[in-house]
């Protein structure tokens, strides 16, 4: 009997929890849950989407400033590239013109050489005759208009031909000079003497006496 009427509460209940299914607002509570995992999972999705395509922006205009940055520089550094080879040419120019005239200067005193058998030394003296008159200063700007002065070097002359063994000479005195850091005499030493013992600077014009002059 007990067995019977256990059975009996078991239906009942049983066909009161198909009933409260049944009910409408625990469908609609039901439904209303999945549109909302439905919609926050389209959200994730979305935020998530979102997020990448931010990502792979960023990553594209960080690459793009790279490439501007590099081509700035790029050009930067052509620009200066081109301005140092623009100034070595101009550099190159100048000692050229500067070696010409020098070279001319000492083909101006072959005479003097073959009788006193001038050394290179000598040479390098009454270069530094030259130079010393640049770094004194005239009112002139460039060597060869300084070599070229009238009567101030023996034998000059702008037709004077430019001997290889006069220009080496030149070429070797005129770079040395450009990369001095400081001068081996002082400036006022801008006149030379052509004598039997050598070729001597003085800082006056015909001074006598070895005490007041210059060799290299």
């Amino acid at each position: 009997m007990i067995k019977i009427w256990e059975e009996v509460l078991k239906e009942q209940q049983n066909r009161e929890s198909m009933m409260l299914f049944r009910h409408p607002w625990v469908n609609l509570f039901y439904n209303y849950v999945i549109a909302g995992l439905v919609v926050l999972l389209f959200i994730s999705f979305a935020i998530w989407g979102m997020n990448i395509h931010s990502d792979r922006r960023a990553a594209t205009l960080a690459a793009e400033a790279l490439a501007e940055y590099q081509a700035e520089q790029q050009a930067i550094a052509d620009a200066q590239a081109q301005e140092l080879a623009a100034q070595a040419k101009s550099e190159e120019a100048i000692i050229t013109k500067e070696t010409e005239a020098v070279a001319k200067m000492f083909y101006g005193i072959r005479l003097f050489e073959d009788k006193y058998h001038y050394t290179e030394k000598d040479f390098q003296t009454y270069a530094r005759c030259a130079f010393n008159r640049y770094d004194f200063g005239h009112g002139l700007t460039e060597l060869p208009v300084i070599i070229a002065q009238k009567d101030q070097f023996v034998g000059y002359n702008d037709n004077n031909p430019i001997l290889k063994e006069y220009r080496d000479l030149a070429e070797k005195f005129v770079r040395e000079w450009h990369e001095e850091s400081y001068r081996p005499c002082s400036a006022e030493y801008r006149f030379a003497e052509l004598t039997e013992n050598g070729i001597f600077l003085a800082s006056e014009f015909g001074a006598d006496g070895y005490a007041r002059r210059w060799h290299a």
